[in-house]
């Protein structure tokens, strides 16, 4: 059902499926290897939550029709997206 409405074979379903995780999972090794500074995984963990949540809400304005980009942007959208938000919960949650 999902691989008739996605494109012309599996592998493209594979790989869209693909692109909603593997940014995130791209961003949680970056923010691991090279952000030294970042010593809370409670940090990277919920910056990995918003990550998913922003590519989520991209993949479903995208299929909607609200814009229009291909599914490989994804994969920047949700490494980026954990580098920024760790980041940004890095200054906001005090450290224990």
């Amino acid at each position: 059902m999902f691989t008739y409405n996605v494109g012309n074979s599996l592998i493209e379903a594979v790989n869209v499926l693909g692109s909603l995780f593997y940014g995130v999972i791209l961003g949680v090794f970056l923010v691991a290897f090279m952000f030294k500074n970042i010593k809370s995984g409670h940090v990277v963990f919920w910056g990995a939550v918003l990550a998913e949540v922003l590519v989520l809400t991209v993949f479903i304005l995208t299929k909607v029709g609200v814009f229009k980009m291909g599914f490989l942007w994804l994969n920047p959208i949700g490494a980026f997206g954990v580098i920024i938000f760790s980041l940004i919960l890095n200054k906001i949650i005090p450290k224990k």
